[in-house]
């Protein structure tokens, strides 16, 4: 049996990833690329009014030009992995969740809202995903239904 390649691995749990659901790949290329349009227009801006010069390597520019790609970087990563025994939630800090843990889940499919919800035995939410910025929704809710119990609306 081959091996899966690091890409496919969890690196929570060493499990094998089954399948990833991100946010569609031209608007994670979009909202990246609106995160990364600043610098290269200031670092354009400042070489035409003063010429190219070294000081433009000085951490006080470096730094903050660095941290303006963070939320480029968060939104390429944001989603969810379905592994074999739980899922990776990617919000904000990458969290795994086995199935044991997860109590129920609910797609809300009205038109205005398509918001997937994941709660866990003490009716906390744990998840919160619009429907239309994951990938493949079908094959995630097949895992969904396959491990964790649905119900109808939520409490």
């Amino acid at each position: 049996m081959a091996r899966p390649d690091a890409s496919q691995i969890c690196c929570k749990c060493s499990q094998s990833v089954l399948s990833r659901h991100r946010l569609p790949r031209r608007y994670r290329w979009s909202l990246a690329g609106l995160w990364f349009a600043p610098i290269p227009i200031l670092l354009a801006a400042l070489v035409l009014s003063r010429g190219f010069s070294f000081r433009l390597f000085d951490l006080r520019l470096l730094i903050p030009l660095l941290a303006m790609t963070i939320p480029a970087l968060f939104v390429w990563r944001q989603g969810v992995d379905v592994l074999a025994g739980g899922l990776v939630s990617r919000e904000f800090v990458p969290h795994y969740y086995p199935y044991a843990c997860l109590e129920t889940w609910y797609l809300d499919s009205r038109p205005d809202k398509r918001v997937l919800t994941v709660w866990d035995a003490e009716n906390h939410k744990l998840m919160e995903f619009r429907a239309g910025h994951l990938t493949d929704l079908p094959l995630l809710l097949r895992a969904l239904k396959a491990n964790v119990r649905w119900r109808n609306w939520p409490c």
